[in-house]
């Protein structure tokens, strides 16, 4: 009876997992996205060419001052159409990991600053130091923010349509 709770436990937590990776697998690709160009723009770019350093400083600030609450707001909308059976705490849940994915982004970008200009040892401090830089809680909270908002409009719209 024992193994028979336990398999039955498996199947469940499985079976949730595969739905929480679904649905949220269009922001984790975006979240790789953002990873790669705030590696291009605060690291290789810079380094190796200053020319596409100007751009890309361009393009990322563009992105950190409007396009963090444009795509927020459309990934929060697209999360909701994507899960099957949302609820006001799970649209909250999904944000607030996006909120900790984001911050952890606008933390590298602090780390591969400060990484280009000087060759150091990458240490857990300086990860938890990047943390309270201004443009990483900007974009953390922005995409908190806008999110939620995308997931509360999308979430109302499935609830009177139905």
């Amino acid at each position: 009876a024992l193994n028979y709770h336990r398999r039955i436990l498996f199947t469940e937590i499985f079976s949730y997992s595969r739905k929480f990776v679904r649905t949220y697998s269009p922001f984790l690709v975006y979240f790789v996205c953002v990873a790669l160009a705030y590696f291009l723009c605060f690291y290789l770019f810079p380094k190796y060419n200053a020319a596409l350093a100007y751009l890309g400083f361009l393009i990322i600030y563009t992105y950190i001052d409007i396009g963090v609450f444009i795509l927020g707001f459309f990934m929060g909308k697209i999360i909701v159409k994507r899960s099957i059976d949302i609820s006001f705490l799970l649209c909250l849940i999904y944000a607030l990991i996006s909120f900790g994915l984001m911050l952890l982004i606008g933390s590298l970008k602090y780390v591969f600053y400060d990484y280009m200009y000087s060759n150091f040892t990458f240490t857990f401090s300086i990860f938890i130091e990047s943390l309270g830089d201004r443009d990483s809680l900007f974009v953390s909270i922005g995409t908190l923010i806008s999110f939620f908002i995308g997931e509360i409009v999308e979430y109302i719209n499935n609830k009177s349509n139905s």
